[in-house]
């Protein structure tokens, strides 16, 4: 079984007014991290202080970044043929249109069916919760697309753990979601593999 999962950092929780600033990719096949990548995005306006005191993301940091679609469509080409797992699924597909007609899970609901006595099911909580670090070598901080991507990518291989079978993801057309809350580029530019 093959997974794409990914994570955005943004400037908002609105997918109708907010934009995306960072954009993130952890590719897993036979519970095995396979391919990493990330990038920047310019969201064509100024990042609000509040969204970067959360994530970090300056707009010296995405001045010189590829635009949302270029991005989006790169994400699409990496989970071709995958299912799409993020954690709490609906915000981040919410601002990914090109991805939902794909097969996807949200671990955020996994894991609440899979370990209900856990502190809570945020990320970093899991995180230490389920020994994450244990699992994968993780670096970067919280709230940076990567780091946080490497996180769910390891909240997933530990609900995997103890199921034979693969996990059936929803092909359910998503809603979408409102979340009320306060040119071309070349391949060398579009973010970084390891």
């Amino acid at each position: 079984m093959r997974y794409a999962v990914i994570d955005l950092e943004t400037t908002g929780f609105s997918p109708l007014t907010d934009r995306v600033v960072e954009a993130a990719c952890v590719l897993v096949e036979h519970r095995t991290i396979t391919r990493t990548w990330s990038s920047h995005v310019n969201p064509a306006r100024p990042i609000p202080e509040y969204a970067t005191r959360v994530h970090g993301i300056t707009d010296a940091d995405v001045a010189s970044a590829p635009p949302f679609e270029f991005v989006q469509r790169k994400l699409r080409r990496l989970c071709e043929g995958a299912i799409v797992v993020a954690h709490n699924a609906s915000f981040d597909l919410s601002f990914l249109p090109l991805l939902a007609p794909l097969p996807s899970l949200c671990t955020l609901r996994l894991a609440r069916q899979r370990f209900p006595t856990a502190p809570n099911h945020k990320n970093q909580t899991l995180r230490a919760y389920l020994r994450v670090d244990e699992l994968l070598p993780l670096h970067g901080t919280p709230h940076r697309a990567l780091a946080d991507a490497l996180v769910t990518a390891g909240i997933l291989l530990r609900c995997l753990d103890g199921y034979s079978a693969p996990l059936v993801p929803s092909t359910q057309p998503r809603p979408r979601v409102h979340w009320e809350w306060e040119k071309s580029w070349p391949e060398e530019f579009t973010g970084s593999w390891s």
